[in-house]
């Protein structure tokens, strides 16, 4: 499960690296005439829509994976500490 939210982690990662890299070509985009800044407007919008998904999705999938590895830490604690008990 871990390894599976780590793959899912990363593939948002990359995602969002994309966004940030077409958000920055968008930037350096020259405009000319007011349609022309309403679509890069638009545009903007949208990745930054976009990027504040990603964002949400993969703190989301980090606190989801830190509580399972603290929960298969506590578990292996708690087996070893059993294991130690019936000896």
């Amino acid at each position: 499960m871990i390894k599976e939210l780590e793959i899912q982690i990363r593939d948002l990662q990359r995602k969002l690296a994309e966004i940030q890299k077409q958000r920055a070509a968008l930037r350096l985009q020259v405009c000319m005439g007011d349609s022309e800044i309403r679509k890069k407007d638009e545009k903007s919008d949208e990745l930054d829509r976009q990027a504040k998904e990603i964002d949400e999705d993969l703190r989301a999938m980090i606190r989801k994976r830190q509580l399972l590895i603290f929960q298969s830490a506590a578990n292996g604690a708690r087996e070893s500490a059993s294991s130690g008990d019936s000896s």
